[in-house]
């Protein structure tokens, strides 16, 4: 008897027998949102200009928002949560792949306003229609957290096609990292008994 048949017979033997299965493991939206927030946080200060070089912003990027997101991403993918698993998983990917324009310049060619602005515009029209799937999950703060966001996408895209908006993506982005910050640790805090509202 092949391993797939087991898995089936024990499957059946477990609904025949009346078991219920239940998922224990860790809710892990909790570190694909510090990922983000820990990462936007960064990128947020550098856009208002708190500090000037992107060293720290492309190591968040890289440790923090992408592994933090990408593993996040997978764990719920497992769980069967397409909206989460979709959305931690590209945005993870996203963080690498603005890490890599950051650190390109260093040896290849520098990507161009242009390039920069289609290149969020995208990100940005992706995240717009994850935001409509927020709106019927029913989580006040996702629905922050995304459309904040959109407006981090949309506004850095419209200041690389050389619209002045001045340090105003900055101060979204670093929004969007206090909130996705709330996010995660208002999770973890319900968790411990605190009735934080998300």
């Amino acid at each position: 008897m092949s391993d797939e048949n087991t898995l089936n017979i024990d499957i059946l033997e477990i609904k025949e027998k009346g078991f219920r299965l239940f998922d224990t493991t860790a809710n892990s939206a909790v570190l694909g949102f510090a990922g983000l927030a820990l990462a936007a946080v960064m990128l947020g200060l550098q856009g208002i200009g708190l500090f000037g070089d992107a060293l720290v912003v492309i190591s968040m990027s890289i440790f923090i928002g992408g592994f933090a997101q990408v593993f996040a991403g997978i764990q719920l993918w497992w769980k069967g949560n397409n909206f989460a698993g979709t959305a931690f998983t590209a945005f993870g990917l996203f963080w690498f792949s603005f890490a890599y324009i950051l650190i390109a310049p260093f040896g290849a060619l520098i990507a161009g306003a242009s390039s920069m602005a289609w290149f969020l515009l995208f990100w940005g029209i992706f995240a717009t229609g994850l935001t409509l799937g927020t709106l019927k999950l029913g989580s006040k703060i996702l629905i922050v957290v995304f459309v904040l966001l959109d407006l981090t996408f949309f506004l850095t895209a419209i200041s690389f096609f050389g619209v002045n908006l001045s340090i105003l993506p900055g101060i979204i982005t670093l929004l969007l990292g206090l909130a996705s910050l709330y996010a995660s640790l208002g999770t973890i805090l319900n968790e411990c008994g605190y009735k934080l509202p998300l």
